[in-house]
């Protein structure tokens, strides 16, 4: 009986050593596994850090490009509005010394006027009439006068409002 129980004991002992070598060998490959997918995500994750870098990079240089271009645009503009504020002022002086140079020729006219009615009452029959068709001639073409700055006015007026209208807002 001893020598079953020691071949018990000995059989007993060949399978846990058995056993053990098995858990060894599963912890083993488990252990490699494992360091296995810790590389491999360290790699993804060093790829993934570079592309993202990479992007970032990328992406602030378009921005600083964008910034630039938004600066030289903005120059453009700045330039093209002090060019047309210029030339608007000297057109502007140009309206000033028209205007003050048909207010000295109203003022003549008004003078002449004056004088011309002063001697009616002394005029004979025919420069009453010469004087009443020449008014109807000068009433007559500032009619006409009128109407084309009108129509002036309102072309202008027009183009304005379609310049405005077309401005990108």
């Amino acid at each position: 009986m001893k020598i079953i129980i020691q071949e018990f004991i000995a059989k007993f002992y060949q399978v846990i050593i058995l056993i053990l070598l098995a858990i060894i060998l599963v912890l083993s490959i488990f252990g490699g596994v494992q360091t296995w997918r810790a590389s491999s995500l360290k790699t993804d994750y060093q790829l993934l850090n570079a592309k993202y870098k990479t992007e970032v990079a990328e992406a602030k240089a378009l921005t600083e490009q964008a910034k630039a271009e938004a600066r030289t645009k903005e120059k453009e503009w700045s330039d093209k509005l002090l060019e047309v504020e210029k030339a608007h002022n000297a057109k502007m002086q140009e309206i000033i010394i028209d205007v003050n140079n048909a207010k000295s020729a109203v003022d003549g006219m008004s003078k002449q006027l004056d004088t011309a009615t002063k001697r009616m009452s002394t005029a004979s029959k025919e420069t009453i009439i010469e004087y009443a068709n020449t008014n109807s001639d000068v009433l007559k073409e500032c009619i006409g006068q009128y109407q084309y700055v009108a129509e002036q006015a309102d072309k202008h007026a027009a183009d304005a409002k379609r310049l405005s209208d077309a401005w990108p807002k």
